[in-house]
């Protein structure tokens, strides 16, 4: 990828640094106040439970660059390329719809990496590292089958790019990003396992121009508490 006359590996490798560590410290202190207080209202708001879940993602992402002529290069990174996520939510009932029917309000907050892969040459990797908060409006079937339109921000930590070694380009991105979402899950006992599709809603870049918008594509096995 290019930013100007400046190349930019496609997205790095996935990293646990000390400053990650932080993150995810800070994270779990978070979702034990959050937590906490659910448990304080549970007299006032009936709730469906509290749930873990992680997985991994296969990202993609669509890239224009302005270039000094006036011409415009686009590129696909969509190759193969996984990446970790993991993410807690909390159902609220709104409303039972017979016995085994609900509607729930699910909102979460996680951890996960996005980015994408190109080959030109030679690899090219970008990766992303992001917290996310977001909610769903879910309609249970059965107290089995769940579809759930998402809605979420991302605070970008950090993007590192790489061909042969790391280099954190974190400053040619903004900070924040917004996807919506739609997500499929099957529930059993306490387990869960579900899919889920994210559309880019936001441009990645900084520079007047360019644009990246990313796309993103879950698996994730869950347990309800």
């Amino acid at each position: 990828m290019i930013y100007k006359h400046q190349k930019i590996s496609i997205f790095a490798k996935p990293f646990i640094s000390s400053n990650m560590k932080n993150y995810l410290i800070s994270l779990l202190f978070i979702l034990s106040l959050t937590t906490m207080d659910m448990k304080a209202q549970e007299t006032k708001q009936k709730s469906a439970g509290f749930g873990i879940e992680a997985g991994v993602g296969y990202n993609t992402m669509n890239v224009t660059i302005k270039k000094n002529n006036g011409t415009d290069s686009t590129k696909s990174l969509n190759q193969m390329w996984m990446q970790p996520c993991i993410r807690v939510h909390y159902d609220f009932i709104l409303k039972h719809i017979g016995a085994k029917n609900s509607l729930k309000l699910k909102p979460f907050v996680g951890y996960f990496t996005y980015g994408g892969k190109l080959k030109e040459g030679s690899i090219r990797i970008f990766s992303f590292s992001a917290i996310e908060l977001g909610t769903g409006l879910s309609f249970d079937v059965n107290n089995a089958f769940q579809i759930t339109p998402l809605l979420k921000g991302q605070y970008i930590m950090k993007v590192s790019e790489r061909t042969n070694t790391p280099q954190d380009v974190t400053k040619y991105f903004t900070g924040f990003a917004a996807n919506v979402g739609l997500q499929f899950r099957f529930k059993y006992k306490r387990f869960t396992i579900g899919g889920e599709a994210w559309l880019g809603l936001t441009n990645c870049f900084k520079t007047n121009g360019n644009t990246a918008k990313e796309n993103n594509y879950r698996i994730l096995i869950g347990y309800e508490l």
